[in-house]
């Protein structure tokens, strides 16, 4: 149970486990980006499902975030206590962690959430074959009718 003095906050409840200094830094630094403090409690539940909705029942702001010892979840304490808001179902990247903490964040400030961010660098990567493609057809072009010209100007071009 938390003093009345805490002041209105996310609350973050954590199962100590080896990453879990580096989630709780990500989560931090998201929500400290978005503007919503955030006070940090551990415990001895290993279900972050659980941490969760304990800590959204706890926060004045009614937002909880469970970090379990593999996984993530943010509950909102007006939902069902076995359906958390977002789960994120495996170990994640430093990317996805930070974006709980913006979007506990955002649930908090009811403003639309961000997407996560596998699917910004999966179009990133198509992006990049893409422009690469492009490129290495620029390139060979170029190579090609520089070889046939013998770097001579051609005739088209020569009229302009």
């Amino acid at each position: 149970m938390l003093p009345d003095r805490i002041k209105p906050c996310v609350l973050i409840y954590i199962f100590p486990h080896s990453d879990g200094d580096k989630k709780i830094r990500e989560v931090q630094a998201g929500m400290e980006e978005e503007g919503i403090p955030c006070s940090i409690m551990s415990s001895n539940e290993s279900d972050e499902i659980t941490l969760a909705y304990q800590a959204a029942s706890a926060s004045k702001l009614g937002v909880g975030i469970g970090i379990g010892s593999k996984n993530l979840c943010i509950h909102y304490a007006k939902l069902p206590a076995k359906q958390p808001l977002f789960a994120l179902n495996a170990a994640g990247t430093p990317a996805q962690w930070r974006h709980f903490g913006y979007n506990a964040a955002r649930l908090v400030k009811g403003i639309p959430f961000k997407n996560q961010p596998s699917e910004d660098v999966g179009s990133q990567i198509i992006d990049s074959k893409a422009l690469y493609q492009i490129v290495y057809k620029i390139v060979h072009k170029v190579l090609l009718e520089g070889a046939e010209d013998h770097g001579e100007v051609k005739a088209w071009s020569k009229t302009r």
